[in-house]
């Protein structure tokens, strides 16, 4: 089995810089510091065996609003200013509408800010936040509304009883149950015509059955293969899968709390991921199994990229916090 994570700049993000140079959002809705991230599964098999292969997608950027830091090295918490008031939020809501159309539907919004501060400074965003959503839900048919949470992840780390990656997991869970993921098995034939090459037609794929009320553990797909006859080159594959809409994470730099809440959505996608695959019976993944650590590792470097990426250093609190 090959394990990949994939992170790219999305192509229409406005800037990416050092951190504490660029935040927010632009007129044409256009995000600071937007990436997807695709983790990839496939199976190695010899060539005359079918090909099993499966992918998630998920997002960061900075929070879509008019907004800025003072730019300093030598603060370490500077200031949070709402520099524009857009009061019909067109610049979010095009922003918005971009993600849906890059990844469909549902839009799954996870707010890591802090709710309450002794001085308010990401609580400033928070709210103006929580406005805009709910200002461009209100023209929008119930299906197509943004998925909201906020999850604040500094106070549950601060709490002594909370195990902030199982939480984390359970949200991921939920968020699975409404995108779905990819999956494929491309056969000999396939792989000898250049299908690997070229996305498969939407009439080939079935959707991933999900429910807004459960978000429990559930089966996403049978739990074997159906039997194979390698060779008469009688293949019965399981149907295939999309992914439709993304889980899109941020904090104030896109950086270390969103890392750990990319890990976390990563690593509840892993057991759906192999179940679907056939190599596991379950679809979940104890945090002390040596994937979750060999997962968290692959994290790690992706975060430690990005950040020196727009940041120039690794990043700084990849356990705990910003």
């Amino acid at each position: 089995m090959l394990v990949a994570l994939l992170s790219s700049l999305v192509k229409n993000c406005f800037v990416v810089c050092t951190w504490y140079l660029k935040r927010g959002i632009n007129e044409s809705g256009n995000v600071a510091n937007d990436v997807e991230t695709e983790q990839i599964l496939s199976e190695d098999v010899p060539e005359d065996h079918p090909m099993q292969i499966s992918s998630v997608v998920q997002n960061r950027g900075s929070i879509p609003l008019f907004w800025s830091q003072e730019t300093s090295r030598m603060n370490l918490k500077p200031d949070i200013v709402l520099s524009k008031r857009d009061l019909i939020y067109e610049a979010t809501r095009l922003h918005f509408e971009n993600l849906a159309e890059r990844y469909g539907i549902p839009i799954i919004i996870l707010n890591l800010i802090k709710t309450k501060e002794r001085r308010p400074r990401e609580s400033i965003l928070r709210a103006e936040f929580a406005n805009a959503i709910d200002f461009i839900n209100k023209d929008l048919p119930e299906e197509n509304r943004l998925r909201f949470l906020h999850w604040d992840l500094h106070k549950h780390f601060q709490s002594k009883t909370a195990n902030v990656l199982a939480l984390l997991g359970k949200v991921a869970t939920c968020a699975l149950m409404l995108t779905g993921f990819f999956y494929h098995q491309v056969t000999p034939s396939m792989k000898l015509e250049g299908y690997m090459s070229s996305s498969s037609s939407e009439a080939e794929m079935s959707p991933h059955n999900s429910s807004d009320d459960d978000c429990g553990e559930y089966d996403s797909v049978k739990k074997s293969f159906p039997p194979k006859n390698v060779a008469s080159g009688d293949y019965d594959g399981k149907p295939g899968r999309l992914q439709r809409g993304v889980l899109r994470t941020n904090c104030i730099d896109c950086l270390d709390r969103t890392n750990v809440a990319q890990y976390a959505y990563g690593w509840a996608a892993l057991g759906q991921q192999l179940h679907a695959l056939g190599i596991r019976d379950a679809p979940t993944i104890e945090l002390d199994d040596p994937l979750s650590s060999s997962l968290m590792v692959l994290y790690e470097r992706m975060g430690d990229t990005l950040a020196y990426q727009y940041g120039g250093s690794a990043a700084h609190n990849k356990e705990s916090l910003e």
